[in-house]
């Protein structure tokens, strides 16, 4: 009723093609969904594990303090993870030595523009 709308071609969602910004001025509610492949791909990765090796996993079941796994985030090995794979923010798992979920968090929240400058302070206080 208020702004042209049309259905998306990936998807039964209405869509502008206004900017977020003006839609938001407009007094209008902005939402923006992301497509997160991950899920896919984490769903795809455990039914292989059970087509090959015959072991059953449940996402909700993953430890969320497996040493192993953290061992990897402390060597940068986070290539194909989702938001942890981008050049800076290895080296950054590099230099912060991840051993918990908390710091994982804290490392997502501050890799981004506005807090990124204060990124060496929080390894420095780790």
């Amino acid at each position: 009723e208020y702004i042209p709308v049309s259905t998306a071609k990936d998807a039964d969602l209405y869509v502008t093609q206004f900017d977020g910004s003006v839609i938001e001025n407009a007094g209008m509610l902005k939402m923006d969904f992301l497509g997160l492949k991950t899920l896919s791909i984490l769903k795809t990765a455990i039914a292989y594990v059970k087509e090959n090796h015959g072991k059953e996993y449940d996402l909700d079941d993953i430890p969320l303090d497996d040493e192993k796994t953290y061992k990897l985030y402390q060597k940068g090995g986070t290539l194909g993870t989702f938001q942890f794979e981008s050049e800076g923010m290895r080296k950054y798992l590099k230099d912060l030595k991840p051993t918990t979920i908390n710091d994982l968090i804290a490392m997502n929240a501050l890799y981004r523009p506005g807090p990124m400058q204060f990124i060496p302070d929080y390894i420095k206080r780790k």
